[in-house]
């Protein structure tokens, strides 16, 4: 079997960048997507030899100029067969968490060799109390939705448009892997322990663990769905593999008909 070929946008946040180190380290061909060409040299150094610089190329792009016509034609030249979308913008999430990925996600599912596809959202990016929450967990979903509401809408209309197009892609008897790995509030410190799957509402987790398990997601072929993500006592391999042996997937409780609507 090839490496996979993969196209990372959002390259040069601190889980891209953390992303990219592993998957070179797996002999993986990333491209990386940035905006802001100063950032090249910063990224080349995160390849550990010749090898991993060969597999590894830059793209400069403007996230808040992407369109489906654009997004096409990065997966052709690049190649892609894998797609994931890290970026995001607190000063303008409706067009880049929400716009550029669903622009993304809908070129991603309109190319063929394109068959895997992960989203980096957060747990509370849902509509409906999660079923395992208790009454502390709603409660500080309600407010991390209310002190975030145009990023929660963004997130959500982008993990929700994700799940439609995919449908769209199995429907034509297609394979395609989509996950929406959804961690917690960020921190610096990796412990390699996470709780995956059905979580609290809120929680923490090491950017590096989140970037771990991300590429473990990858590695299989049987992970698909939504996976909130915070720190816990399972081993990131063994963590992965519970939520595929036990089918696990954090969409539970959600309107999923409701969402096959939203396709264009």
């Amino acid at each position: 079997m090839s490496q996979p070929r993969v196209l990372l946008f959002g390259g040069n946040g601190r889980i891209g960048r953390l992303m990219t180190t592993s998957m070179l380290s797996r002999s993986w061909h990333v491209t990386s997507v940035i905006r802001n060409p100063r950032q090249k040299v910063s990224l080349r150094g995160l390849a550990r030899n010749q090898e991993q610089l060969s597999n590894l190329d830059i793209l400069v792009r403007d996230l808040e100029n992407m369109d489906l016509g654009v997004a096409e034609r990065m997966l052709k030249d690049t190649m892609a067969t894998c797609v994931i979308f890290t970026a995001g913008s607190m000063s303008n999430p409706t067009r880049i968490d929400r716009d550029a990925a669903k622009c993304i996600i809908k070129a991603s599912v309109n190319t063929p060799a394109v068959t895997k596809f992960l989203m980096i959202s957060f747990p509370t990016s849902r509509r409906r109390r999660a079923p395992w929450w208790d009454d502390d967990d709603y409660s500080n979903f309600l407010s991390e939705r209310n002190s975030y509401p145009e990023i929660g809408d963004a997130k959500i209309g982008a993990d929700e448009y994700l799940v439609t197009m995919t449908r769209q892609r199995e429907s034509r008897g297609e394979t395609f892997q989509a996950i929406s790995l959804r961690p917690s509030w960020l921190t610096e410190s990796p412990t390699g322990k996470v709780q995956l799957g059905k979580t609290k509402a809120l929680g923490q987790v090491a950017r590096k663990d989140v970037a771990d398990v991300a590429v473990r997601l990858l590695s299989r072929e049987d992970t698909r769905g939504w996976f909130d993500l915070v720190q816990g006592s399972d081993d990131i391999v063994d963590a992965v593999e519970k939520v595929v042996r036990e089918k696990i997937d954090t969409i539970e409780g959600e309107d999923i008909e409701a969402m096959y609507k939203l396709s264009d």
